[in-house]
């Protein structure tokens, strides 16, 4: 087997965030939930008391610059005003964009480059949509949200976002290689969604390593480089870690997690095409997928209800976390720093269909949409542009690695005693105040081994996935519902209603909901 270098609660604690999203954030991407759970909130908005400590960055005094430089207008589109400053934008949000990675940093890259500045209104993920109606039925409407799953096409149909075609260039280097994936959002030929980057695939599988070492089972990330990635292996470990914690259970869901792994089938359950709407619920690999989850089921590998990724408990209880990667990788990480747990936090793809000619795999994108009635779309349309450099400026992209797999000592800028400023937040593990002598601070960031980089490099490579898009989710909350009820169904039943009955029961109400957006391409098409 191929050996992955073990790293201690230590090393984890000291990195930096630059990626991947807070613990405290959530997934933002509509992460479904059985009926009786209740859906992540962001905390956002809560006192960090370590502030006065941490280094303050001031977004003002940085936006102040006298005008746009023509090399950051690459890729802008004929609306596009040259050398025009951003200016103030709103954001809509679950978190404050100055708080959470990316968003903080872009938000400093948009000020330097583009001299605009971000005000944001935070509002719980429950109430982000409706607050989206209120703010624009008083024409008062932001001007950027992060895109969320639940918008497409659903929103799109509404008219909830402009299309912006008219503000980038598609074609143009800076967008070339992401025109593919910006046209699988088209929405009746217009491109309301230019995503920054294909991010890492949308689920992965999240785990303490020391929870397999401890019973000698196969680790998935080393199964992952052999090439030995499969169901079977992981329901193998899954068995294996059961006979050894016999009152827990392998397996932490979020919901629809058969959609999840029917799309290594090759095969999403829903597809979308811009022109056509494809239902593949009745697909011989989508059937195939939900026998194999309800064999699952009978071996008692899902931990009924609700456990997230951001819960001291739910490490405690479970082994695999089959969630958002960008948000379940960061949350194990945090949560060992805080309650000074040993292991390591690992993340490895979907595991591969068996019986599948490729390695397919969900395929997720991060980005902004632009609502309908934004009073400063230029402000909006710089932000996405600053976004898309943050994601492919070599010398932006080269620092965000060097931060990821800096190993070392991570502390906050100031002396928690004295106020002692420090020249930055790396130190030796161990460094004290040179005014007062009080022990530096560490600060929780996220560091990638070389075996992890190596991972999310390769959940980017085309060659080595292929990505299968599935946006069952963008239809409203009765589809999200129906979905919920007929893949998530079998499990939550513990196996007494199966996958083909919850599909009869539902199918005809499922493409009901359909009808209104095949009808609406039909209109727009004239035929």
């Amino acid at each position: 087997m191929r050996k992955i270098k073990r790293i201690t609660a230590l090393t984890l604690c000291m990195a930096m965030i630059v990626s991947s999203g807070s613990c405290n954030q959530g997934s933002g991407r509509g992460t479904e939930q059985s009926a009786d759970t209740t859906t992540i909130a962001a905390s956002a908005t809560t006192e960090d008391p370590n502030k006065e400590i941490d280094i303050q960055i001031d977004y003002d005094e940085m936006a102040d610059i006298g005008e746009v430089d023509a090399v950051n207008e690459e890729g802008t589109g004929k609306l596009w005003e040259s050398g025009k400053t951003a200016g103030a934008i709103k954001v809509l949000s679950w978190f404050d964009f100055h708080n959470i990675a990316p968003e903080k940093d872009i938000a400093e890259l948009y000020a330097e480059r583009f001299g605009g500045t971000v005000e944001t209104e935070v509002v719980s993920s429950l109430e982000v949509t409706n607050r989206l109606g209120v703010l624009m039925a008083a024409g008062q409407s932001p001007d950027i949200m992060r895109m969320q799953s639940e918008f497409f096409p659903s929103f799109f149909l509404a008219n909830r976002f402009t299309p912006m075609d008219d503000w980038f260039d598609m074609q143009s280097p800076l967008w070339s290689d992401m025109s593919g994936i910006i046209d699988q959002f088209a929405y009746k030929g217009e491109h309301y969604y230019y995503p920054y980057a294909l991010t890492a695939t949308e689920y992965g599988v999240t785990y303490n390593a020391l929870e397999l070492e401890e019973i000698g089972a196969p680790d998935p990330m080393e199964l992952y480089f052999e090439g030995n990635w499969t169901w079977n292996e992981f329901e193998e470990i899954c068995l294996q870690w059961k006979a050894s914690n016999p009152d827990k259970y392998p397996i932490a869901w979020p919901g629809t997690f058969g959609v999840q792994l029917a799309a290594t089938t090759g095969t999403p359950v829903i597809e979308f095409t811009g022109s056509e709407i494809k239902n593949n619920m009745k697909d011989a690999n989508v059937i195939r997928t939900m026998d194999f989850v309800e064999k699952l089921v009978r071996e008692e590998c899902f931990w009924e209800g609700w456990h997230g990724p951001d819960g001291l408990e739910s490490w405690l209880g479970t082994l695999f976390f089959i969630m958002p990667l960008d948000w379940a990788h960061p949350c194990g990480q945090e949560i060992f720093f805080k309650n000074q747990l040993e292991g390591e936090i690992r993340t490895v793809p979907m595991p591969r269909d068996p019986n599948a000619d490729k390695y397919y795999m969900s395929g997720a994108t991060s980005g902004y949409v632009v609502p309908s009635g934004a009073l400063n779309p230029q402000g909006a349309a710089a932000f996405i542009l600053a976004s898309r450099i943050w994601a492919t400026d070599p010398e932006v992209v080269g620092a965000k690695r060097e931060e990821v797999l800096y190993d070392g000592g991570y502390f906050y800028i100031k002396c928690p005693e004295c106020k002692y400023k420090f020249e930055n937040e790396r130190d030796e593990i161990g460094a004290v105040c040179p005014e007062c002598n009080t022990p530096r601070k560490a600060k929780h960031k996220m560091t990638y081994t070389d075996e992890q980089m190596q991972i999310f490099d390769d959940l980017l490579d085309p060659s080595k996935f292929t990505f299968v898009f599935d946006c069952h989710r963008g239809f409203g909350d009765d589809m999200t519902q129906y979905m919920i009820d007929v893949f998530d169904g079998p499990i939550s039943s513990l196996g007494e209603t199966g996958y083909t009955y919850q599909l009869d029961s539902y199918y005809n109400s499922i493409e009901s909901v359909f009808d209104e957006y095949r009808s609406d391409m039909k209109e727009n098409s004239g035929s």
